[in-house]
């Protein structure tokens, strides 16, 4: 299957709470065909495996390398996933690219140690392992 862009994720995408869709608070996967149903972690997750030329592997490797990262912040006092990915950041409510002080100029207030590399890769791990 071809890597999705930016453009198509968007289209497709409808953001649903883990709660509604799982049953429970908190689950991360990365979602491989539509309809692209999650939440902001599930869209920045599925982004960068598109990015990586849907190559698990290559993604867990850039998490690690920091090439890319998964920020946590909030949003009007609720907790949100951002992806950064070479310097620039995106996330399912812009569902563009951008600098970080556009989203801080919009009520983005990031955690300076939420999620560390390692805590995102398990969590990857976890969903794809559950997704099978």
């Amino acid at each position: 299957m071809k890597p999705l862009t930016v453009a198509q994720l968007n289209k497709k995408f409808k953001y649903v709470k883990d709660a509604d869709q799982y049953g429970h608070r908190e689950a991360w996967f990365i979602m491989k065909k539509a309809p692209y149903t999650g939440d902001c972690e599930d869209y920045s997750l599925t982004l960068l495996y598109n990015l990586k030329g849907r190559s698990l592997y290559k993604m867990l490797i850039s998490l690690l390398i920091r090439e890319s990262k998964i920020c946590h912040c909030k949003v009007s006092g609720n907790g949100h996933a951002v992806l950064k990915y070479k310097g620039r950041y995106i996330d399912n409510i812009q569902k563009k690219w951008c600098q970080k002080h556009y989203l801080e100029s919009r009520d983005y207030v990031f955690s300076s140690w939420l999620y560390i590399p390692y805590q995102v890769v398990v969590k990857v791990i976890i969903g794809f392992i559950k997704s099978r």
